[in-house]
């Protein structure tokens, strides 16, 4: 059995590039403009999805239902490699792949409507098959390829390429962009790219060979959103740990036509400052975006929730420079979210969810002191659908979490 290795690379306007099996890094990112999107007219989506990203319970509700709804899924392919057929997935897998874009986006704030084109599918399909008959990914594959059609050739100049992923899978590899190529981070700025309403989506799913992924993303636009005014991944708000770009590490800050030539990044945790190294700066994927690498924030889920402070500095607008500030907050979304209420009396009540086993609620004076976290008492008492912990109000500022043993 071969080892599967994930590969993945998205078009280029100039020369295609092959990828080799061992290959772990995407491909160049594809350039374009604005005049490349064909306007297309509104087109209402029944399966639209939003959220706000500031609301912790909204965020995790979206998560368990919206995220987890794209795993699972029958990829139900009639398809076969050994006879250059390639087939159909079942609708609930296609709709699954585009539910995960529509997921991402709605997390940054964007409407979270974009549909899927069945003509682009089919040729999408072409793709993805050609990708994983060959064990290769090429914007341009030759003639002489395994499986080669023109349609599929088509999509592939304008598509993200996965091999070893497909469906929702290659859109989070999409969105977390790893590889020495990707620090322009050009995967994700499509799928983030404001007017997109139209993409197409092709997967050869991996049983008997390397699965791939196609996702059509250069051709259709709408009218820009008026919000949000910017994008940035991980997004202002919530943001559960499992969508944190684990691979890359790499952050990104994105603004229509901004000039990030001079412009610096800075974070902060807990008022401790976080080292950030900044990527080489590119233009033409999607907006404009500028890219960093934060030093010692961990992927994993958190012990309790992790604010960031991001201050982007000298983003120069209109010929104005401007400053830009937001909390990226890391959550683990399987731990409840903490209540606390100050009393007239002059206690603090806290309360969590009840259908939430298992946790101990702690206190701290700061963060920064990891050792210094020590169990609060009473145990709580059931009020209601809700463990409930009263204590008396301190004097000075004070830390809470939930955690397991």
């Amino acid at each position: 059995m071969k080892k599967m290795t994930l590969a993945l690379a998205i078009p280029t306007l100039a020369a295609g590039l092959t990828f080799s099996l061992t290959a772990q890094e995407l491909g160049p990112p594809p350039l374009a403009s604005e005049a490349d999107f064909v306007p297309v007219p509104p087109r209402p989506s029944t399966k639209a999805v939003s959220v706000s990203p500031t609301d912790r319970t909204a965020v995790v509700r979206f998560f368990q239902t919206t995220y987890r709804a794209s795993d699972g899924v029958a990829a139900g392919w009639d398809g076969t490699r050994s006879n250059c057929d390639a087939g159909s997935t079942s609708q609930a897998y296609a709709d699954a792949t585009i539910l995960r874009v529509n997921y991402f986006r709605a997390m940054v704030g964007l409407p979270g409507d974009v549909v899927l084109s069945n003509a682009w599918n089919l040729k999408a399909q072409e793709a993805a098959l050609m990708m994983s008959a060959e064990g290769a990914l090429d914007h341009t594959p030759d003639t002489s390829w395994t499986c080669y059609t023109a349609e599929g050739a088509e999509a592939a100049g304008k598509s993200n390429l996965a091999l070893g992923a497909d469906a929702a899978r290659a859109i989070d590899l999409y969105m977390d962009d790893h590889g020495t190529g990707n620090t322009a981070v050009g995967h994700r700025r499509w799928i983030l790219y404001p007017p997109i309403k139209i993409m197409g989506a092709g997967n050869i799913p991996g049983d008997g060979g390397w699965a791939a992924n196609d996702l059509w993303v250069i051709g259709g636009a709408g009218s820009r959103p008026a919000q949000p005014e910017w994008v940035a991944w991980p997004p202002k708000g919530y943001v559960p740990y499992q969508n944190l770009p684990r691979s890359s590490r790499r952050w990104s800050f994105s603004y229509r036509n901004a000039i990030f030539t001079s412009a610096t990044v800075f974070m902060q945790h807990a008022g401790t400052n976080i080292p950030v190294i900044l990527e080489d700066q590119k233009t033409g994927y999607g907006d404009n975006t500028i890219v960093w690498v934060p030093q010692g924030v961990p992927t994993g889920a958190p012990a309790s929730d992790l604010t960031y402070t991001v201050t982007v500095s000298n983003v120069v607008v209109s010929s104005q420079a401007r400053v830009f500030t937001y909390d990226v907050t890391i959550i683990d979304p399987d731990v409840p979210a903490l209540t606390q209420q100050l009393q007239p009396n002059g206690t603090v009540r806290l309360s969590w969810p009840n259908t939430s086993t298992g946790y101990t609620l702690q206190r701290n004076a700061t963060p920064a002191n990891p050792a210094g976290w020590t169990a609060v008492s009473p145990a709580p008492s059931v009020v209601g659908g809700e463990y409930v912990v009263t204590v008396t109000a301190p004097s000075t500022q004070q830390f809470f979490r939930l955690r397991r043993p």
